[in-house]
């Protein structure tokens, strides 16, 4: 009986609940504890060192964005892979493989945004 208990509580959508009820809980202390304030102007703003400045206004298209999105995912692959080889492995070529692959990818992708750029 007691392995079946055991395996209930640590399966996934038990210990998903847990961790929610957990969150909530800390997140319903925290409001209680914090200190109050009147809602102002500048309670919301972004802080950038007492300057007041204009947040620019910009949006990216269908196009641009997963260009983006791919940059950042060839760079997390590379640090990843980079990360995970042993210090003490013979393959010390690998990682500068990768680094001169992501850098290749990443000039062709930003060389062609460029030349998109420029035929506008």
């Amino acid at each position: 009986m007691s392995s079946f208990l055991n395996s209930i509580s640590l399966s996934p959508p038990i210990v998903f609940i847990i961790f929610m009820l957990s969150g909530w809980a800390l997140l319903a202390g925290g409001r209680k504890i914090a200190a109050s304030s009147e809602d102002s102007e500048g309670k919301h703003m972004h802080y950038s060192c007492g300057e007041d400045l204009d947040v620019p206004s910009f949006s990216l298209n269908y196009h641009q964005f997963f260009r983006l999105a791919l940059l950042f995912g060839i760079l997390h692959i590379v640090a990843l892979v980079i990360a995970t080889i042993p210090a003490e492995s013979d393959i010390r070529f690998l990682p500068v493989l990768y680094l001169i692959s992501a850098g290749v990818c990443m000039f062709i992708l930003l060389e062609y945004d460029e030349r998109k750029r420029s035929d506008q």
